[in-house]
């Protein structure tokens, strides 16, 4: 059947905002490199760094929830105007104390825990605003260039980061990202709210982390995505830190093999991209694509040479954008509006979460068995993990292999706006159009 649907970026919100994420994406990733080799430099302490790199994820998973309450609570777009005021002032004295040499480790630390905190309250907002832009009919095709504006601003940035350090220093760096936040600022003070996809607003009571928790725990297709998405974190996020000790101990005769592996990865999100704008993601769509991460890992650590190497992780990257955008938009479509920001700030800090606790027991892996055992296993957990779970709920009747690939109607499933920690349970069905 032919897609009728008018373009995403035929319309001037989409386009405003998109065009600020790109460059402020970009110019977050060239700060976020080029802090990481300043960081090292400052302290030649891997600990330090190790700290540095951790601190923000420590105050966006302690703060994850309000940042979803605010998502509900207040206007999506005001609260990404707020948040981005704070992140281009945060970088004013960093900047400043960088060109005045008097830089020290604390200064890094207590700007890593700021930017933490204020992407705890940003990053669920902005998954609530990219909502309210594109409407439930172009969600799909929003998420998918949200993920594929974030895989190519990585690249990017990574590979100025190196020219800007020597140019500029790492004051110029960190004063040129804060600038790039003033472009997604320009950029939503420039969306026209009456164009936006505005949400009805819950009467009488304010939103509360737990009434998202019991939403989700009442909804077997919240908790497939939601038990779906920790294992990936848990198990498949841990490959690019791995890929890099790989390339360290084995392949440290070729040049530049790091950027190679995740160049191919780039280049395969760019094709699952295009795969998820041209077609229907459905539930089978995530749960397909979950069992061939955990089979292509597998054999990522099976691969010999950077040429098979670079094979396998061409798919890598086409399944690890599709399952993101898959997982993403169906857990926003299955949400009921006045919900959408705290059931994504519980997503984002079940993903964290399980980045962080993975990344930490690979990295213990790699240095007992090796980073070719290390991926393994995370291969295997993933494709045993997803399996098990697809094989419990089906035998709990949480789930019917048939319905997979059933077009549902969005509303069957929702749940009625009860008054918040109580819920009745939907239908045992899942919306599985995207």
């Amino acid at each position: 059947m032919a897609d009728t649907t008018p373009g995403l970026l035929a319309s001037r919100n989409p386009r405003l905002y998109y065009t600020g994420l790109v460059v402020s994406q970009i110019g977050t990733n060239t700060y976020l490199v080029a802090l990481g080799w300043f960081t090292y430099q400052l302290s030649h302490d891997a600990l330090v760094l190790g700290v540095v790199t951790a601190a923000p994820i420590f105050t966006m998973l302690l703060f994850s929830q309000v940042g979803g309450v605010a998502a509900d609570r207040f206007s999506p777009r005001r609260v990404l105007l707020c948040t981005h005021s704070l992140l281009a002032l945060l970088a004013l004295p960093l900047g400043l104390l960088a060109y005045s040499g008097s830089l020290a480790v604390w200064h890094l630390v207590v700007s890593a825990l700021c930017v933490g905190s204020i992407n705890a309250i940003g990053l669920p907002t902005e998954q609530v605003f990219v909502s309210e832009m594109a409407g439930d009919a172009l969600l799909r095709r929003a998420v998918t260039l949200n993920n594929v504006i974030l895989n190519l601003s990585l690249v990017v940035g990574s590979s100025l980061a190196g020219p800007l350090l020597g140019a500029v220093g790492l004051g110029g760096v960190v004063l040129l990202n804060g600038l790039s936040y003033l472009t997604m600022l320009t950029a939503l003070l420039l969306v026209r709210p009456a164009q936006l996809h505005a949400r009805p607003r819950r009467v009488g009571g304010r939103p509360r982390a737990v009434g998202a928790w019991g939403y989700v725990r009442h909804s077997p297709g919240l908790t497939l995505l939601l038990l779906v998405i920790g294992t990936v974190g848990l198990f498949g996020t841990s490959l690019p830190s791995l890929l890099l000790l790989l390339t360290a101990s084995e392949l440290t005769e070729q040049a530049g093999a790091y950027g190679i592996l995740l160049a191919v990865i780039s280049v395969g999100s760019l094709i699952g991209g295009w795969l998820t704008w041209r077609t229907n993601v459905v539930l089978g769509t995530v749960l397909v694509n979950s069992l061939l991460l955990g089979i292509l890992e597998l054999a990522t650590a099976a691969m010999p040479s950077l040429l098979t190497l670079g094979i396998v992780l061409l798919p890598v990257g086409v399944v690890s954008l599709v399952l993101r955008a898959g997982l993403l938009s169906l857990a926003q479509l299955q949400t009921l509006p006045e919900f959408r920001g705290r059931v994504m700030a519980i997503f984002q800090l079940v993903y964290r979460a399980g980045w962080f606790l993975g990344t930490l027991a690979a990295s213990w892996a790699a240095q007992t068995w090796g980073p070719r055992a290390a991926i393994a296993l995370g291969g295997a957990a993933v494709t045993l993990v997803v399996a098990a779970i697809v094989l419990v709920m089906t035998a709990s009747r949480a789930m019917s292999v048939s319905l997979i690939t059933r077009r549902v109607p969005l509303v069957s499933i929702a749940l009625a706006p009860e008054p918040e920690g109580r819920h009745r349970r939907p239908p045992r069905h899942m919306a599985a159009d995207a």
